[in-house]
């Protein structure tokens, strides 16, 4: 039988159950007041750990185009943006709301488009099953640690969370395909997501 991948549901009803709670069937409608701090603990820490960047939700060298006003607008799911340095090694370049700034110069307005390596937020069901786990992982002990605060309930533990992340970061490592003999500009971004101090201070 195959097995599918974890669902945003799957994850809610793991960390209901981790309170004692039943579980819920859909998360349309109006939900229990538990399963909505669950559904916002999840999306909270699903944003902070594609914040850091990965295989999945990074792309390089993207074009944004200036609109009328010569100024670039960027989409609501951008977490993170910075202009290639490459090509642009003068302008230093901020998001300021939806829009690009340029902090050297002090203005929104640039004399061109601006190619950058951007950091996106993906759907929970665009991102691979590592990265599911391991977000879920946290957000169970989080959601426990803020509505029970019993150790003696949580569903995981340190080391729990732990492997889930290093799993991760192995499973992303291999899907970046890093090649630093061919000046690969993703390796600089994947060798500082992990240090040796990053699982064990979790």
């Amino acid at each position: 039988m195959a097995v599918a991948a974890t669902t945003e549901l799957d994850c809610i009803n793991i960390m209901l159950a981790a309170i004692g709670e039943a579980p819920i069937n859909t998360l349309t409608g109006t939900l229990p007041v538990d399963a909505k701090t669950a559904q916002k603990t999840l999306t909270e820490v699903d944003k902070e750990i594609q914040s850091e960047g990965w295989s999945f939700n990074q792309e390089f060298n993207v074009v944004f185009t200036r609109d009328a006003n010569n100024e670039i607008t960027i989409g609501a799911d951008v977490l993170k943006v910075d202009a290639n340095v490459f090509d642009h090694p003068t302008i230093d370049v901020i998001q300021r709301g939806l829009k690009l700034y340029d902090r050297k110069n002090n203005t929104f307005v640039f004399d061109g488009d601006l190619t950058c390596n951007v950091t996106y937020f993906r759907n929970f069901d665009e991102i691979p099953e590592p990265a599911r786990r391991y977000i879920n992982i946290r957000a169970a002990r989080i959601f426990v640690d803020r509505l029970v605060g019993d150790d003696g309930l949580r569903t995981y533990t340190g080391q729990d969370e732990a492997r889930a992340r290093a799993n991760l970061l192995d499973s992303d490592y291999d899907n970046a395909d890093h090649n630093v003999l061919t000046g690969d500009p993703n390796l600089n971004n994947a060798m500082n997501t992990f240090t040796p101090a990053d699982v064990l201070n979790r």
